[in-house]
C-alpha cells in the first residue's frame, strides 16, 4: 500500500509540474504572433499530448521483475591421474541451462541475473576457447556438465562451485607427463633437425607441476627442433571430436601438427602456430579438421616443431601434460 501511495504522490508532482508548463507555453503564445483564434490553444494541445507520451510507460506500465543472480566464480576439474593425467585445465567459460533452457555463455568470473525463482534444475558446461581464439567459444566435449537443483530467491545471489571430471567414453590414447624417466616424444627423422626435448626435474624453476617437464632449447649452434611421438594413432574420422591437451610456455613461436600416413606416403599438416607466452598456458589443439581431412591415412603421429630463425642465442619451450584425447 505504501508503494502504491508513493506512486500516486509521485504522479500528482509531475502533472502540476506539467500544468505549470503548459501555462507558461499558453502566456507565452498569447504574447507572440500566435494570436490567430484557436492556434494557441492548437499548440497547447499538442505539447501537452508530447509530454504525456513521454512519461506514459511510468504513470501505466507495472514496474520490471527483480532478477535472482547466479554467481560462477570457477569450475573445477577432478581427474584420476593414473589414467586420466593432470586436473590442469583452462575452463574459461560457463554454459549454463536453467530446466533444459539455454540462458547464455558466461565468461567467468560471472554473476548474471535470471528472472526466475523457486527450485530449478541447473545444468553448468565448461566451456573453452578452442585453439586458444575467443572468436570460438564452445563446450569442451570431454568434460562432464555440472547438474543440481538451486532455489532461487529474488534479488538475491546464489553462488555456485561447479566440480566437473572427464566423461567415461572417451579414450586417452597418448599421454606425456615427464613424471618417468625418459619421454615417449622422439627426434624426427625430418633432415636438418639436430635438437631433441630433454626432461627437467623438480626443483628446476620451469617445472610446471609434479616431478618434471619436458623442454626445448635452440641456440646459434642448435636451431631446429622437430618431436614426434613414438607410436603412432588409429584416430577417428567422420568429424569426430580429437583434442590434443597440454601445458606449455616459451619465448619463440612454435607449431603442433599430425604426420598423417598412408599406404604409399606420409604427409605433415600443422594443427595450430603458437604466439610465445612468457607464463605458462593451457592448449585445447581442434585435431578433428586435419584428421578428417585425411581419409586415406591409415595412422598417425604427433609433432611439436621450432626453428630458431633469429639471431638469439637462448630460446626455449617448456611443455607438460600432453594428451591426446577422443
Amino acid at each position: 500500500m505504501n508503494k502504491l501511495v508513493k506512486e500516486v504522490l509521485t504522479n500528482k508532482v509531475k502533472i502540476n509540474y506539467y500544468f505549470k508548463v503548459l501555462t507558461y507555453i499558453k502566456f507565452w503564445l498569447e504574447k507572440t504572433a500566435y494570436k490567430k483564434k484557436g492556434s494557441c490553444y492548437i499548440y497547447i494541445f499538442l505539447a501537452f499530448v508530447f509530454m504525456l507520451s513521454i512519461n506514459s510507460c511510468e504513470l501505466y506500465n507495472p514496474s520490471e521483475p527483480i532478477p535472482a543472480y547466479i554467481q560462477i566464480d570457477k569450475i573445477n576439474l577432478n581427474t584420476t591421474i593414473s589414467s586420466e593425467g593432470s586436473s590442469s585445465n583452462k575452463i574459461s567459460d560457463a554454459w549454463v541451462y536453467l530446466d533444459d533452457q539455454l540462458i547464455g555463455c558466461f565468461e567467468l568470473p560471472a554473476k548474471f541475473p535470471v528472472l526466475f525463482e523457486g527450485k530449478h534444475q541447473i545444468k553448468i558446461m565448461p566451456g573453452i576457447k578452442v585453439n586458444g581464439i575467443a572468436a570460438t567459444r564452445a563446450p569442451y566435449p570431454f568434460y562432464s556438465s555440472y547438474d543440481t537443483l538451486i532455489n532461487l530467491q529474488v534479488g538475491t545471489i546464489q553462488n555456485i562451485t561447479p566440480h566437473v571430471k572427464y566423461r567415461t567414453n572417451i579414450t586417452f590414447n597418448f599421454m606425456e607427463n615427464f613424471e618417468n624417466t625418459g619421454t615417449i616424444i622422439s627426434k624426427s627423422p625430418a633432415p636438418g633437425v639436430d635438437t631433441v626435448i630433454q626432461q627437467i626435474d623438480a626443483p628446476n624453476p620451469n617445472v610446471f607441476e609434479g616431478n618434471g617437464s619436458g623442454i626445448v632449447y635452440l641456440d646459434k649452434n642448435h636451431t631446429f627442433f622437430e618431436g614426434v611421438s613414438s607410436t603412432s594413432f588409429i584416430l577417428p574420422k567422420s568429424g569426430a571430436d580429437i583434442f590434443l591437451e597440454f601445458n606449455y610456455k616459451c619465448n619463440n613461436t612454435f607449431v603442433v601438427g599430425l604426420f598423417a600416413h598412408g599406404t604409399a606416403s606420409s604427409s605433415k599438416e600443422a594443427a595450430l602456430i603458437f604466439n610465445p607466452s612468457a607464463n605458462w598456458n593451457k592448449a585445447y589443439v581442434y585435431l578433428t579438421s586435419v584428421v578428417s581431412g585425411n581419409n586415406n591415412a591409415s595412422d598417425f603421429n604427433i609433432f611439436f616443431g621450432m626453428i630458431n630463425n633469429t639471431s638469439s642465442d637462448s630460446l626455449a619451450l617448456v611443455l607438460d601434460n600432453i594428451k591426446l584425447v577422443y
